[in-house]
């Protein structure tokens, strides 16, 4: 009877070591877990996460795992792996009941489909993860997991457009993250926050305030022990140079955009890299620096490549998904038979439509050629004849007698307007109405009137045709021209986008520029 305290004791004790092992190598495990964050390189941190899904014991344990190898993913900027992972921890997560997770992987899924700008799927997953969040264990992972839900709502404002709504989304995640006590997560997360905060300061012109932000981000991302704070660096010195870039400090832009594009090209950080070259483009073109201006659209040619890839692989991964859910049911081989005949006509169609545009299109070439030809022939040095009026309807011309412009005023502007053509001063990007009549020493009422009356264009049209006309002469005389990217020589011309030039081409000259200068190259190797 003395002894059976003693042997009670005993029998706890012997009960409660299998539970204090399991507690030991939970705690073990999700050290583990936390340790990986802290990794600098991305292969290292992939191999713990394959080790520890190995290791791993509960379904618990599975999602962490599977959560260190999404992020690590995301960070070497495999969009199409990351998602898949961040789905499979999201599936079991759901399976188990496990709110936390839910939360966190549909908010890293809105993130990662955000940066393929595909704003609809990134708000079907946010919903889920606010869904979720709304049975948070209230734990300081699932702050994080808030934290990160409020600035990947504000993200997509952004995107929208809708800078009043990231302001709000953006302010609300970081008062959220001040109420966190200060840890290497929080710092990170807010100076994260805050760098975004800045960008689009700067790009709203509040740059004082940006200034205060990039400070208050380089302060909290340089507290943190995350090491990927030396990939976010690029961004901060982008936003730097951005905000130099606004107060007319060329040489401190250049310099804060080249150390950006030097971290973000070690981190092969193809996002930030590609936001890098448009901001060399911009400071190129400020500058005059054509030279910097071809080699850096080579460079954003390559990077588009790179995503284009991304964006394949990608579709090409959820079309098996999806396939591979609805295999199950029958008669799927009779309708892919049907696709695969439809698919036959329809490109057989494409064919006989593809041929009959290439025989357009090489008439329409000949035709500008001859037009080209006869131009180079004709061409005179004269100034423009008053009579030019009588190629247009009278009713298309504005009526004069409300502008009291003298007949000496009149030939006088059209002078002016000859040496503008001849000068080719409509090649300026920032070409504008006002800035044409000032250049002419007139106002904007007298101009129209002119390119009207002696043009037959409104200003707009008359500026697209003068650098068409131009790049195409360019493109028939000089054959160095037709090496150049597409992109290249719609900034010789006067515009920034790609898209903009190629549309205005095709619709001035009916054929599309990369085609007229394909057949120039066969044109200029069948005559050697």
């Amino acid at each position: 009877m003395t002894n059976k305290p003693l042997y009670l004791l005993i029998s706890i004790v012997l009960c409660s070591l299998p539970l204090r092992s399991q507690i030991k190598k939970d705690q073990t495990f999700d050290a583990a877990f936390f340790r990986s964050f802290r990794e600098e390189g991305v292969d290292i941190m992939l191999k713990k996460g394959d080790s520890l899904y190995a290791k791993s014991e509960s379904e618990l344990q599975k999602v962490k795992s599977l959560v260190v190898i999404a992020s690590a993913y995301s960070r070497k900027l495999n969009t199409s792996k990351s998602i898949k992972y961040w789905k499979k921890a999201d599936s079991i997560a759901r399976k188990e009941k496990l709110p936390d997770w839910i939360a966190l992987s549909n908010e890293r899924l809105a993130a990662e489909y955000l940066k393929l700008n595909l704003k609809d799927a990134s708000k079907q997953f946010l919903e889920r993860a606010v869904v979720a969040s709304k049975s948070l264990s209230g734990s300081l992972e699932s702050k994080y997991t808030y934290a990160m839900m409020l600035e990947t709502e504000a993200l997509q404002k952004m995107e929208d457009k809708d800078t009043i709504g990231f302001l709000k989304s953006i302010k609300s995640n970081q008062a959220y993250l001040e109420t966190i006590p200060k840890n290497t997560i929080r710092d990170y997360l807010l100076g994260r926050s805050q760098l975004k905060l800045g960008e689009v300061y700067v790009q709203n012109n509040r740059l004082d305030s940006a200034d205060y932000a990039f400070h208050l981000a380089e302060k909290n991302l340089k507290s943190s022990k995350i090491k990927s704070y030396y990939g976010e660096s690029a961004t901060l010195y982008r936003g730097l140079g951005n905000l130099a870039l606004k107060r007319k400090q060329l040489d401190e832009a250049k310099q804060y955009f080249l150390k950006a594009q030097k971290i973000a090209l070690a981190n092969n950080n193809r996002e930030v890299t590609d936001l890098i070259i448009n901001d060399l483009r911009k400071y190129y073109r400020t500058v005059g620096d054509h030279e910097g201006l071809l080699y850096i659209n080579q460079t954003k040619d390559s990077i588009d490549l790179l995503k284009k890839d991304e964006m394949v692989i990608l579709a090409d991964q959820d079309f098996k998904d999806e396939f591979a859910q609805k295999s199950r049911f029958e008669g799927y081989t009779y309708i892919f038979i049907a696709l695969s005949v439809l698919l036959v006509l329809f490109l057989i169609g494409l064919f006989l439509y593809y041929k009959q545009q290439r025989k357009k299109s090489r008439l329409q070439f000949e035709k500008i050629i001859e037009k080209l030809k006869v131009q180079q022939e004709t061409e005179r040095s004269e100034p423009i004849a008053v009579s030019a009026v009588a190629d247009y309807p009278a009713n298309d011309i504005e009526d004069d007698s409300s502008l009291n412009m003298s007949a000496e005023k009149e030939e006088e502007l059209v002078r002016r307007l000859k040496d503008f053509e001849q000068q080719d001063l409509y090649l300026d990007q920032n070409i504008s109405r006002p800035k044409m009549a000032s250049s002419l020493h007139t106002n904007t009422k007298y101009l129209s009137y002119i390119i009207r009356k002696y043009r037959g264009l409104d200003f707009s049209d008359y500026i697209n045709q003068n650098r068409i006309n131009y790049i195409t002469k360019k493109l028939y005389t000089e054959p160095s021209f037709r090496i150049y990217k597409i992109s290249y020589l719609a900034e010789l011309c006067g515009y920034s986008s790609h898209s903009r030039f190629a549309n205005i081409f095709k619709k001035q000259m009916n054929i599309s520029p990369s085609d007229f200068i394909s057949q120039l190259q066969k044109r200029a190797k069948k005559n050697t």
